[in-house]
């Protein structure tokens, strides 16, 4: 039975990206929930948006992943330390809870999931080939999104009725079990490469190990910290935008400063690390020489940019402009919104699969974009019935998931074969960007514009990634690799 599982992928891929989207979703959902119920303040609140900073950077520690044991031995590993932190946070709980002991392990277990995300991302790109990652992208945005959903929902709820202390005992269980499972059905695919204890006690590594412990140290002290972080927004406050900025919004302009800054250096920095024999290094050079890497990096930061602006502003226009109820809204973006997202990149990673990318990646973009301009029509048209504004939500919702599954495909193909790991680290760490830059900036926008303009606006903001789409590498796969002389 076992050997059947090892066979097939669906059910490893399902359960390893359930388990990748449910440490992400504790650490960005359920810490400040916690937060809140044990009295922090709203500064402190807002600041557990540090505890995302691990996957804006996870691309910095990416490369051992592909360097030092194997990708199976990172997975299980990482959940070991997952469900121990986990047990040490219902602990820490059941005593008399210190908000800055909870700091310090929301920021492990943020540490840990994202180098989590990294081996099995690096697993998936081992274990299947380019057929195979394309067939089963639906599976793994099911399972994450789903992961997703029991920690939002039901753990929520869970919490509710028998408290913290048992709800995150039993969340620990399940990352256990998940745990156990994955020990039984991941196959095998990759020889150990080197010794991860041998690298470690090699004193280039160990100063790496102890800067790297320093900047942990250093982000689980943010309570330290807050009192200097709140005098400088207070100083900046007159400034209209930037006196408003959250820590998530710093985060996003320094690491777009530093995209800007690695293209612009770019010929210099690979005439350096030419000279390096460090794997590390070659991980980073063998990205930055991809053929017209400024556009992958382009199309992959802005793809989302559209969308991100208009999920930033939906729920005020939906519940105070046209006056839907939480379980209205619930029932309509939670449920069926949901199921529309899953159903379209099921099919769409099926549709990539069988017909390539090339033929697939326009109608799927533009009806990811287009869809955005439903909202313009509602914002003009003004009252309308529940069905309609559900059918709206769910048609956003399935442009949204045939997006979704070009996008995974496409950052799949831009990983070279040598560095999976690091190179898809890298790609996931930038998506996240437009996010952060859409999230600054959407309100200020939709004041000065209103609803319908706004909503117009999302739409234009995503034409330049379309553009993009003319000279992007990849669109009919990644070519093999010259043979080395």
């Amino acid at each position: 039975m076992l050997e059947l599982v090892r066979k097939s992928p669906r059910a490893w891929v399902t359960t390893t990206y359930f388990a990748e989207g449910y440490p992400y979703t504790i650490v960005n959902n359920l810490a400040e929930l916690l937060f809140n119920r044990l009295g922090a303040s709203v500064e402190a609140i807002g600041l557990t948006a540090l505890f995302h900073l691990p996957w804006n950077i996870k691309f910095l520690w990416a490369p051992f992943a592909d360097q030092y044991e194997t990708k199976r031995r990172w997975l299980l590993g990482v959940e070991v330390l997952l469900s121990l932190v986990l047990v040490a946070l219902a602990a820490v709980v059941a005593a008399a809870p210190s908000l800055t002991v909870l700091s310090a392990l929301f920021v492990v277990l943020g540490v840990l999931s994202a180098t989590h995300d990294i081996a099995i991302d690096g697993f998936y790109l081992e274990a299947l080939d380019s057929e195979g990652q394309s067939r089963f992208v639906g599976y793994r945005a099911v399972a994450y999104k789903l992961a997703n959903v029991l920690v939002r929902g039901p753990a929520v709820i869970l919490v509710g009725l028998v408290g913290w202390t048992l709800g995150l005992v039993a969340m620990a269980t399940l990352m256990i079990a998940l745990l156990v499972l994955h020990i039984f059905i991941l196959p095998r695919v990759e020889e150990v490469r080197e010794s991860l204890w041998g690298a470690l006690r090699r004193p280039r590594n160990l100063v790496i190990g102890v800067v790297f412990a320093l900047l942990v140290w250093l982000e689980m002290r943010f309570a330290w910290l807050r009192p200097a972080l709140v005098r400088a927004r207070d100083a900046l406050g007159s400034v209209p935008v930037i006196g408003k900025l959250s820590a998530g919004g710093w985060i996003g302009i320094g690491l777009l400063a530093a995209l800007l800054m690695l293209l612009a250096l770019r010929a210099p920095l690979m005439r350096r690390l030419q000279r390096s024999e460090s794997h590390y290094a070659r991980a980073f050079l063998d990205f930055l020489a991809q053929p017209k890497v400024g556009r992958i990096l382009a199309f992959i930061v802005l793809f989302r940019t559209g969308e991100s602006f208009l999920q930033k502003m939906k729920v005020p226009f939906l519940q105070n402009e046209l006056k839907m109820t939480d379980f209205e809204y619930g029932l309509a973006n939670g449920t069926v919104g949901v199921v529309a997202s899953l159903l379209a990149t099921s099919i769409g990673g099926w549709l990539i699969a069988r017909h390539g990318l090339r033929r697939w990646i326009w109608p799927f973009v533009l009806l990811q974009n287009v869809l955005n301009l439903l909202y313009v029509a509602l914002a003009l048209v003004g009252s309308v019935s529940f069905g309609v504004l559900t059918a709206v939500i769910a048609l956003e919702h399935f442009g949204e998931g045939l997006g979704t599954a070009v996008f995974v495909v496409y950052i799949m193909r831009c990983c070279d074969p040598a560095h999976k790991a690091a190179h898809m680290a890298i790609l996931t760490a930038l998506m996240s960007l437009s996010f952060t830059i859409a999230g600054m900036s959407s309100g200020f926008l939709l004041r000065a514009m209103g609803f319908a303009p706004y909503f117009t606006f999302t739409f234009l903001a995503s034409v330049p990634m379309m553009l993009l789409i003319f000279v992007v590498p990849y669109l009919d796969g990644r070519p093999p690799p010259e043979p080395k002389l």
